[in-house]
């Protein structure tokens, strides 16, 4: 009886600390997220934006400010760097919690990134959306954020 209440205490502690691990590593990640300085685009009506940081020019392409929800739409990043880095690109609804889109670029050879974007449906009708693009190599630190609207 004893060997099998072991048992039974070993196995809730490993259950207990793997939780407690994916807390840990979750609530880490969030800090890591507020304590990047985003640079925000302003300017993104006709669907394009452009970014100076230092040396970098980012410039963004997309169809327009205004993404129809439910249809993929194509999105264009470049860069000047000889060397980007490889990117992720989170989608948050502000008004609305619905989830969170992520998206892995990889740069090709001349410093540009391509994928699509698909924008599910929000029951009020019309939704706005923060985008941050953010670098997955530690060494080559970058934040850029812009907004856009679906409906």
């Amino acid at each position: 009886m004893i060997g099998l209440t072991q048992k039974l205490l070993m196995v809730l502690a490993v259950i207990a600390g793997a939780f407690g691990l994916g807390i840990g590593l979750s609530y880490w990640q969030q800090q890591q997220l507020e304590t990047l300085d985003f640079t925000h685009c302003e300017q993104l009506e006709k669907g394009s934006c452009e970014w100076q940081i230092a040396e970098q020019t980012w410039q963004l392409s997309l169809p327009s400010n205004q993404l129809p929800a439910m249809l993929s739409q194509a999105l264009e990043l470049s860069t000047n760097l000889d060397n980007p880095p490889p990117l992720e690109l989170r989608l948050q609804g502000i008004e609305m919690y619905m989830g969170e889109i992520k998206l892995q670029l990889e740069p090709s050879e001349n410093g540009h990134y391509q994928t699509d974007i698909l924008l599910p449906i929000c029951n009020t009708g019309k939704m706005r959306w923060r985008a941050e693009i953010v670098s997955l190599d530690p060494s080559q630190a970058l934040a850029l954020s812009f907004e856009v609207d679906s409906q």
